[in-house]
Parts: structure tokens; C-alpha cells; sequence
């Protein structure tokens, strides 16, 4: 009889219950999971759900009805995954990849970094910040195919023999830019005639240069070297890339934590 009143001796019974439970049913559940609560909260949120979608408060049917549907989900929802209809399908495995990834991606993250931390990020990256050159330049459109004398209209060009506007064909592009960044030169004319100024030499007509159009004759009047930028001058581009390196760290260092739990074994690798 004092064996019977032992705590041990319940606990241990009680355990075995549970066990039978289980062996009796078939299922590897805990019965609690067959409890399903809709609180306050739940019922705000589907309140608020409903504001949005028909801006005004759900009439008291309404409400019930949301629940009800609340619950038949909820029921749905754990009996699919006690069936495992959540496992080998693309979908639901993408959404909760993608789910685990935000959520540890919150943690630890920054909203705010202070100037310190942005002057530090902008120090460590300086060529990616730079502010382009500035140019003044003419340009004379050919066409999409120059002809073999051109070499002969540009000693004329340089020499002064020959007007810019006796030559070449109409466009609606500039024949002129002054102080015009690599950005908005790459807008007009295209990212290939962009890069091709940086070897043009200052104060001669050169080409044929290409464009998305086709070819020019270009002469840069002027030239003003791009600069390293002030942190308020880029603020908004430093703080996009700072926040996208600390997604990817606080990404790499959560799944470093993850892997290590895991015995990977891939066909064909050792």
C-alpha cells in the first residue's frame, strides 16, 4: 500500500496511460493537440481582416461565420499534416523556407544604423560609391555604318576645316551635353557609348563611337573626374547595401547553426 502512494509509482502510471493511449489509437499525437482555442486575439485579427477588406466593422453572423471558418481550417490544417500532406510538396516547402528565413533574418537585424556604422561601411567601399564624371562633349551621328572617310572628316574636324553640322545624319539625341554624369549619358545614349568616353582624349573629335542608334563622332570639351562621395550624398544606396550584407550574414549564421544539427548523406558524394 505505501508503494501505491508513492509519487514515482503515479508518475510512471501515468506515463503508461499515456503510452496506451497512443498503442490504442494508432497515433503518435499528444491529445492535446486535438484542442483548438480561439481567443480575443484570434478574433481581433479576423475583425481587423474584415475591416479591410469592406471598411466597416463584421456584424455578429459575419463574425461567427469568420470563426467558424477559422476553425475548419484549423481542423484541416492539423489533419493534413498528421497525414504528411506538408511533406515533398514545392510549394509549402518553399513558403516555409521562405518564412524561416525572414524570421531569422529579424533577429539581430538593424532598422537604424547609426552614421558610424555607414561612414564605416562607405570607408571599407569606396570604388562603389564614387561619384561619376562629369562631361561636356559634342557628337556628331553617322548613322549605323560610317564610311571609309572618316578618318578624313575627323583631320578636318580637328583641324577646323570642316563644321560639325555640315556632317552627319538627324537624330533626336543631343549634339551637345555640358556637365552630364556616365548615368545620364548611359540613358540617352546607350551603356556601350557611356564606357567608350573614358579613353576619348579631351579636346579632339574621335570615333566612330557606338551607341544603341549606331555610330557618332565624339568630342569631349571637358572633363571633371568623379569624386569620392559625402556620407549624405549616397546615404540611401549605403544603407540599402549595408542592410543586404547584414540579411546575408545574420542568413549565413542561422543556417551554419541549422546544418550543423543535420547528417547530410547525397548519392555519389563520399
Amino acid at each position: 500500500m505505501k508503494l501505491l502512494k508513492e509519487p514515482l509509482v503515479h508518475f510512471l502510471g501515468g506515463a503508461l496511460l499515456v503510452f496506451a493511449f497512443f498503442w490504442a489509437t494508432g497515433t503518435n499525437r499528444d491529445p492535446a493537440d486535438y484542442e483548438i482555442t480561439v481567443g480575443e486575439t484570434d478574433i481581433e485579427r479576423l475583425k481587423a481582416g474584415w475591416v479591410q477588406n469592406f471598411r466597416r466593422a463584421p456584424t455578429q453572423d459575419e463574425l461567427d461565420s469568420l470563426i467558424d471558418q477559422e476553425v475548419k481550417e484549423e481542423i484541416y490544417y492539423r489533419e493534413a499534416l498528421r497525414l504528411g500532406l506538408d511533406r515533398n510538396d514545392p510549394l509549402i516547402r518553399r513558403r516555409l523556407f521562405t518564412k524561416m528565413r525572414f524570421l531569422d533574418n529579424q533577429e539581430g537585424s538593424e532598422d537604424n544604423p547609426s552614421d558610424a556604422i555607414l561612414q564605416k561601411w562607405l570607408d571599407d567601399h569606396p570604388d562603389k560609391y564614387v561619384l561619376s564624371s562629369l562631361y561636356d562633349l559634342e557628337q556628331i551621328y553617322l548613322g549605323q555604318n560610317a564610311d571609309q572617310s572618316i578618318a578624313a572628316t575627323l583631320d578636318d574636324l580637328n583641324q577646323g576645316t570642316m563644321e560639325p553640322n555640315a556632317i552627319g545624319q538627324p537624330i533626336s539625341l543631343p549634339a551637345k551635353l555640358g556637365q552630364t554624369g556616365t548615368f545620364e549619358i548611359t540613358r540617352q545614349f546607350g551603356e556601350k557609348f557611356a564606357g567608350s568616353l573614358k579613353a576619348i582624349t579631351v579636346g579632339q573629335w574621335q570615333g566612330p563611337v557606338q551607341s544603341g542608334f549606331g555610330q557618332h563622332l565624339v568630342k569631349i570639351t571637358a572633363k571633371t573626374p568623379g569624386k569620392s562621395p559625402a556620407l549624405d550624398d549616397v546615404r540611401q544606396a549605403v544603407t540599402n547595401d549595408w542592410s543586404a550584407a547584414q540579411t546575408a550574414s545574420l542568413e549565413e549564421a542561422a543556417f551554419d547553426r541549422y546544418r550543423k544539427q543535420y547528417d547530410v548523406i547525397v548519392s555519389g558524394r563520399e
